[in-house]
């Protein structure tokens, strides 16, 4: 086990919190709970948490969305067990949530909001995908790969910041922000780049304690030679280690791109902005990718 995951896995596990991976029908999640087990995580099952049924039933019965629901309505939805362990979240039975090797990333942020809710702090949620070179010397955050499929300047300012949180927090190293677009600074002109360019002033007005720059192209943002050629002035010099992608198209290309021909490993979607953590699995996932998205999860608890 290299570095990086080593201090992932030994921070999670010094958290001792409860872990739920509900999709028990998918053979690399029962693979994964095993593994989890053996390293020393607690992993609680659906069974384990049947005992709750009817709290839940009370519970899934005082949120607004199923104020018009038959009974009928409310017992099935609790029966899926992805909104079940959601569930379990929300009454404190389990700290988090991992799941999507079964689920769509839309099920599980439709039932994330629905039953656990947004952080008071945040009008959006969001998410990143921590990916991790083959040789561990690279840990970068992308953002947002999975959720707004087209965010405002307002939108990619809040997606900015909340990565750059999570950057820290589970790469333990200082983020360096850079807003992507296909201009460097004025380079091309076009609505889609002014987006970008008002996030970084909305950015900058609200978060200057955080290294950032843009709008940037790619190259500039990761290569030091060219960040010299195309934005000499840049605070981030071509070593930028968040990249906040203009819109989710862009994102979710780069991220299976970077996975599938540079062979990094990709976690995630980890979701930003919820009460609790809920973390997303990319339907490819692999045993590997489950376990550190838990580990993710178990960081990420209070």
């Amino acid at each position: 086990m290299n570095d990086i995951k080593k201090n992932i896995i030994d921070r999670a596990l010094s958290k001792n919190k409860k872990i739920c991976l509900p999709e028990i029908s998918d053979s690399r999640i029962q693979a994964a709970k095993n593994k989890l087990k053996k390293i020393g995580f607690n992993i609680v099952e659906i069974v384990d948490l049947e005992k709750k049924r009817d709290k839940y039933l009370e519970i899934i019965s005082s949120k607004k969305f199923t104020k018009n629901w038959t009974s009928e309505m409310k017992l099935d939805y609790i029966d899926s067990d992805l909104n079940f362990s959601l569930l379990a979240l929300d009454n404190d039975d389990i700290d988090c949530v991992v799941a999507g090797a079964v689920n769509t990333t839309s099920d599980v942020v439709r039932s994330a909001i629905r039953i656990i809710g947004l952080k008071k702090t945040t009008k959006w949620l969001s998410s990143v995908f921590f990916m991790l070179s083959p040789d561990n010397e690279n840990f970068y955050t992308y953002s947002d790969c999975g959720v707004i499929p087209d965010p405002n300047s307002e939108q990619l300012c809040e997606i900015a910041y909340q990565a750059s949180q999570l950057h820290n927090l589970i790469s333990l190293n200082t983020p360096k922000v850079s807003f992507l677009s296909f201009s460097t600074l004025g380079s091309a002109e076009h609505y889609k780049v002014s987006r970008v360019q008002d996030a970084v002033k909305l950015f900058s007005s609200r978060y200057d304690d955080i290294i950032h720059d843009g709008e940037m192209q790619f190259d500039a943002a990761i290569n030091p030679e060219i960040s010299k050629i195309k934005m000499p002035n840049s605070n981030l010099s071509g070593e930028a280690n968040v990249f906040v992608f203009p819109d989710l198209n862009s994102a979710n290309i780069a991220y299976k791109i970077t996975n599938h021909l540079a062979n990094y490993q990709s976690l995630g979607p980890v979701l930003t902005g919820l009460n609790k953590p809920v973390n997303d699995l990319s339907r490819g996932c692999t045993v590997d990718d489950i376990i550190y998205i838990s580990a993710v999860a178990a960081i990420q608890s209070n």
